[in-house]
């Protein structure tokens, strides 16, 4: 069957409708894994759209449909076998579920979305993400930083893995190096089409571009800091479970640095206060398992904003949304008061 709506239609269209055609795709995919007249729920649409699966007596689960032409079929693989080779070596991930043709992921179409669209599916994890925690009713100062703690263990943990592994002759992920977070051809986007900037803000936006070249440049790719990582660890990728903390979400997976990792998982919490105590818990985790000079902890700004450079590219990619609008418009202000003392420093 042939998509039958145009990429206009469908990208034009108010999110809640494209949800709905997304969720008619999900049914078709269901299919292909035994599960079709499953509920399906909407969990999160960014740059993938994730439903909840509830197939009764069949279990629950999680399908993550894929953004079109975000990933190669190559760079999904290659996620989902560095998952499996964690969950080998004692590290939880999402469990993969298999098609019934026994392949990793599927494609599939529907005449409502554009595009084929990638499609996998995961067993459901029981679990809250941390994000939840800064929410009403906020848990504890201490209670948070036990987490973190067990956070830096983890991303330690993925490094270490990571560095080890012997990977599969077609292995393509990531590169978050400068290029990657913020150039021209980022992997979020180019923060330089963005549409609605004074001419001040950009010029600070590529006078910061500017610095952190040179700073990352000096910083280096050494294996002590630069190398296969979740490269994701946002709150909401943190999940607490009566078993533990787990991580989910490597859709970013890739060849990275150790402090792109650290900042991503603190970049909105330096102004609250669980950032001291929740900060010094994931580097006394991480310190347990792995080396992490002061040196390095001491380039955290940069990573900062280098990563809030890379979210603003998100949303200029994401301008279809009305959020990423939203968001970009408190990127672009926070950026316009924060980046002259960085470029000063």
């Amino acid at each position: 069957m042939s998509p039958t709506i145009t990429k206009e239609a469908f990208y034009s269209a108010d999110e809640d409708e494209q949800i709905a055609s997304l969720a008619a795709l999900a049914e078709k995919a269901l299919e292909a894994y035994g599960l079709s007249g499953a509920d399906i729920t909407k969990l999160a649409y960014r740059e993938n759209m994730t439903f909840a699966i509830d197939a009764g007596s069949k279990g629950k689960f999680a399908l993550r449909i894929h953004q079109a032409g975000y990933r190669t079929d190559a760079q999904v693989q290659s996620e989902l076998d560095f998952m499996e080779y964690l969950n080998g070596e004692g590290i939880a991930t999402p469990e993969l579920i298999r098609a019934n043709n026994n392949y990793s992921f599927i494609k599939t179409q529907h005449a409502r979305v554009p595009e084929p669209r990638q499609c996998d599916l995961f067993h459901w994890i029981d679990g809250a993400p941390i994000r939840n925690l800064f929410e009403p009713p906020n848990r504890s100062i201490e209670e948070t930083a036990g987490h973190y703690l067990e956070a830096g263990q983890l991303a330690a943990a993925i490094y270490n893995a990571g560095e080890t592994w012997k990977r599969p002759a077609n292995f393509e992920r990531l590169d978050w190096d400068a290029e990657g977070i913020f150039g021209k051809t980022g992997h979020l986007g180019d923060f330089r089409k963005i549409k609605n900037a004074t001419d001040t803000q950009r010029g600070l936006l590529t006078d910061l571009a500017a610095k952190l070249n040179e700073d990352l440049s000096a910083f280096g790719q050494t294996p002590d800091r630069y190398g296969l990582t979740q490269a994701d660890l946002l709150p909401e990728n943190l999940m607490v479970c009566d078993d533990g903390l787990r991580v989910i979400d490597f859709d970013d997976a890739g060849n990275s640095w150790v402090m792109l990792e650290v900042a991503t998982a603190f970049c909105d919490l330096t102004e609250s206060e669980y950032f001291e105590p929740c900060f010094g818990a994931f580097v006394a985790g991480f310190r347990e398992r792995r080396d992490l000079p002061d040196e390095h902890l001491a380039m955290l700004p940069t990573f900062i904003f280098a990563r809030l450079l890379s979210y603003l590219a998100h949303t200029v990619s994401r301008d279809h949304l009305a959020r990423s609008l939203e968001g970009q418009q408190i990127l672009l202000q926070i950026l316009e008061h924060t980046i002259p003392d960085y470029l000063n420093s």
